[in-house]
């Protein structure tokens, strides 16, 4: 899907809350800020929180859109600040994009193409083709396997 101007103002407010929070972390290894917006137009940001059992950014600001009763969201984007200063767009880890598919938030997510290096905007379900799904069971009789 192509960038509309309400992306690309998102991924400004992402940048903005990365470069605004960096302070708290002397390594930038991994800071990332993150805006998520929901369909009610308001947009939820946070940060990843670096412990022993770290957060990701997307998981903060989708839990902020959920705390204040928000229940569908429309499109998400992660921004990276460099060491340099710079900030990227990144793709969300595997667990964010189970999370996505877990509470069934059918979002759009903002992406980097690393071998293009272009943005994109995908549907969250076309980060996770194959998900886990629990409740299937295997058919051990199928000839397929």
């Amino acid at each position: 899907m192509k960038l509309t101007k309400q992306d690309c103002a998102l991924i400004e407010i992402a940048t903005k809350v990365a470069k605004d929070n960096c302070d708290i972390y002397a390594d930038l290894s991994m800071h990332v800020g993150c805006a998520v917006r929901a369909k009610s137009g308001k947009v939820y940001v946070g940060i990843n929180l670096k412990t022993s059992h770290s957060v990701c950014a997307e998981q903060v600001a989708i839990g902020q859109a959920y705390a204040c009763g928000e229940r569908e969201l429309d499109t998400i984007v992660a921004v990276k600040m460099n060491k340099d200063g710079g900030t990227r767009v990144v793709s969300p880890c595997g667990l964010c994009r189970y999370i996505f598919d877990k509470f069934g938030i059918s979002l759009n997510v903002i992406v980097e193409d690393v071998a293009s290096g272009k943005i994109l905007k995908v549907p969250a379900a076309k980060l996770l083709p194959y998900p886990y799904k629990r409740e299937r069971k295997l058919n051990t009789n199928r000839s397929d396997l």
